[in-house]
């Protein structure tokens, strides 16, 4: 993951429902605007994960490590950075920085996810990305067209 060129961006606002009792980002929060960003990168190189589910396909999320650099507040506005990489022809790495108004890393995220097909009623790892899939992962690795 190298240029800041290919970020998809994101801004958040911390609500109530985010913190704790005293008012700080609560560390469960950022796993959903980590989804958010993911959805949303999706959504901007044209395929919702709606779409994607209806056609049989989910990415599920099958590691997760967070860095919990500088708390966020109620209130608080956050740049979510994120970039995608295709490793290994089957597992797509998201790497997510929360950014704070002044440019400081508030947390550091790595998402490790993975294509699966749903077939009758079993869950299969997609280990042959179909041509289309694949595109669109090249697209959300690519990063968006500026």
């Amino acid at each position: 993951m190298s240029s800041k060129d290919n970020y998809w961006k994101l801004i958040k606002t911390v609500l109530p429902q985010h913190t704790d009792h005293a008012g700080v980002m609560w560390h469960g929060s950022y796993l959903g605007f980590l989804e958010e960003v993911r959805i949303d990168a999706l959504d901007k190189v044209g395929c919702s994960y709606s779409e994607l589910s209806k056609k049989g396909f989910e990415i599920p999320v099958i590691s997760m490590q967070i860095k919990y650099k500088i708390s966020f507040f109620h209130g608080e506005k956050i740049l979510l950075n994120s970039q995608f990489k295709l490793e290994n022809k089957i597992r797509i790495t998201c790497k997510t920085l929360f950014l704070k108004s002044n440019g400081d890393i508030g947390a550091e995220a790595i998402i490790g996810l993975v294509l699966v097909k749903k077939i009758d009623d079993s869950i299969k790892l997609v280990r042959e990305l179909p041509a289309q899939m694949k595109n669109i992962l090249l697209m959300l690795e690519k990063g968006p067209k500026v």
